[in-house]
């Protein structure tokens, strides 16, 4: 698992939470409602901003009390907290810039459009910018040593989805210096050298490496003539990644807590820089050259409110990697993401994942919206399964279920066993003639039945399964020969499900040292429609005879290569 935060003892920390509202941590009344709204999500993280302008009021002097009420709330309410840096950029712009820099613009520069209108967003190319901005960077992170002795934040943002809109970029004397001077050395050595992350899916987008090389492996001359026609983006995300990778730096010194910068994604509209996003932020287009040259950030986090199937997954595979651990920072608290949630967890590595806007998901008498409820069920399934993330994530053994438009049934080859999902909410497959069963007797509300499925499933083989998730059941059909597979109390769906060798079908949770506690069995009418799951049991756990069959063995046979069956309930 490839993890971006940790606790203090270096156990992978997975954060499953929330964002506030740019505006929500002003003060404690206005962020009361945002704590209300993330113990109503179920939320182990809150992600707060801290202002520049409130942090250095005054040029030279450090004012805490913002930092100070976030450590304290979210020690009260039992959270672990990211801390939002608010400096230069925020959203492409910069809005939260001390007062005292915006009135002295000979020395802390603006970027200008190609008609030298001067736009509200500080110039990557001003030093003085930079040099601000690492010195109050460092002085947060100084403070947070001192003062977070419990380790309450769990990691630093720095910045807010940078770069500039409004131009692809800076127009100014000093933008036009830098643009038109020599492509640095360091970056055209870099070009010549191996390059790994390649353009991907059906929306790939060539990275700035496969740019240089389509237009002509030049490496002498000014950005343009090195790389046409994207040349102003990749100067300006080069400029960018040089001045936020300093920032990292410099407050690293301080306190080598994980930092990492999220991303608004260049998948926007007509994707034009400066434009539909903002130029110079760590875009897919981008992306190699961000790595290359921001070494003191942990990770590059895309911040990703689409939905569909092809979009989600696209994107996912451009920023999952190796040496980019997959952390959503912002997303929307829908359905659909909640389902997406799974299959990143399962086909991406995903580490951690945060909605936005916390604070209008509950109404007036502090109870979830309705729109927000299959998001909630998500979070708690996930918080349940944890362990098993934390254990067989990458390992081939944890599997995905994502329920999509069309489709109520799903087949997974188990080695030993085939597995048949089956979801309890149609959504327009044909073939779902009947996809509900009898769960118990706590379970027979149109809501238990009505939400998409999704969750997760391990198979340890040895017939041990976990489960975790709401909206689907499971049905096994033992593997072991084709005679055996074609009886009749296998081949018939009611008998099969009658006859499963259980050995024990439990509910139950995971105590801190990975150890299965069974709150509940499950016998009868429970074990007789399949293995079925919801979001507020917890996790399942069925143990199945272990069968050998020496005169049919199966290939890849998940019982030849596979640990020895656990002890009582431990993974």
């Amino acid at each position: 698992m490839n993890n971006l935060f940790y606790d203090r003892d270096g156990t992978p920390f997975f954060s499953i939470g929330g964002q506030v509202h740019n505006s929500s941590t002003y003060s404690e009344e206005t962020m009361q409602r945002a704590w209300k709204a993330a113990e109503a999500l179920g939320l182990n993280t809150v992600a707060a901003p801290v202002f520049w302008n409130l942090l250095e009021p005054e040029e030279g002097v450090y004012d805490y009390s913002q930092t100070d009420m976030l450590l304290r709330q979210a020690k009260a309410n039992g959270m672990r907290l990211i801390l939002l840096w608010f400096g230069s950029w925020k959203n492409g712009a910069s809005q939260y810039i001390p007062v005292w820099m915006r009135t002295q613009k000979e020395r802390f520069r603006w970027v200008q459009t190609i008609q030298h209108f001067e736009t509200r967003v500080l110039s990557p190319h001003c030093e003085e910018n930079r040099q601000a901005d690492a010195r109050a960077f460092s002085k947060l992170l100084g403070y947070l040593k001192s003062h977070d002795t419990e380790g309450i934040v769990a990691g630093v943002q720095i910045e807010n989805e940078p770069g500039q809109i409004g131009t692809p970029r800076d127009y100014s004397d000093i933008g036009e210096r830098a643009y038109l001077s020599q492509v640095p050395e360091e970056v055209t050595g870099w070009l010549q050298g191996k390059n790994p992350r390649k353009k991907t899916g059906i929306t790939g987008t060539a990275t700035v490496h496969e740019i240089w090389l389509e237009h002509g492996s030049r490496t002498k001359g000014n950005w343009e003539e090195v790389f046409g026609f994207h040349a102003a983006e990749i100067c300006t995300a080069y400029t960018f990644a040089v001045y936020i990778n300093s920032i990292s730096a410099a407050g690293k010194q301080e306190y080598a807590i994980p930092t990492y910068v999220n991303v608004w994604l260049g998948e926007m509209y007509n994707r034009v820089a400066g434009i539909d996003y903002p130029s110079g932020g760590a875009t897919s287009r981008v992306l190699d050259l961000w790595k290359r040259f921001t070494p003191d950030i942990d990770a590059l986090c895309p911040d990703i409110y689409y939905n569909d199937y092809l979009m989600y997954g696209n994107i996912c595979e451009k920023y999952a990697g190796p040496d980019n651990p997959l952390y959503i920072p912002e997303s929307g608290a829908t359905a659909m993401n909640a389902v997406n949630t799974f299959r990143g967890i399962v086909e991406f590595g995903l580490c951690g994942i945060h909605c936005f806007g916390i604070d209008s998901l509950i109404g007036p008498e502090g109870n979830l919206k309705p729109g927000v409820l299959e998001y909630a069920n998500m979070v708690r399934i996930v918080k349940a399964a944890v362990p098993l993330i934390q254990k067989y994530q990458g390992t081939g053994r944890l599997y995905a279920v994502t329920q999509y438009e069309g489709s109520a049934f799903d087949y997974i080859d188990f080695g030993d066993f085939i597995g048949r999902v089956v979801c309890t909410n149609p959504l327009g497959d044909a073939y779902a003639a009947d996809t509900r069963a009898y769960m118990d007797a706590g379970h027979t509300e149109e809501e238990h039945y009505n939400v998409r499925g999704k969750g997760l499933i391990v198979y340890e083989g040895n017939g041990s399964f976990y489960l975790a998730g709401e909206g689907f059941r499971l049905n096994l059909i033992r593997k072991d020969t084709i005679e055996g597979m074609t009886t009749g109390v296998r081949t018939s769906n009611f008998q099969n499900l009658r006859h499963q060798e259980y050995l024990e079908v439990a509910e139950g949770h995971f105590e801190a040292d990975m150890r299965f506690v069974t709150d509940r069995l499950r016998t009868g009418d429970e074990c007789d429609h399949g293995l079925w799951v919801h979001s507020d049991i917890g996790i399942v756990h069925a143990l199945l005879e272990l069968h050998k069959n020496e005169h049919d063995p199966i290939e890849g046979n998940v019982l030849r290569d596979v640990q020895e069956l656990p002890g009582e309930g431990v993974i």
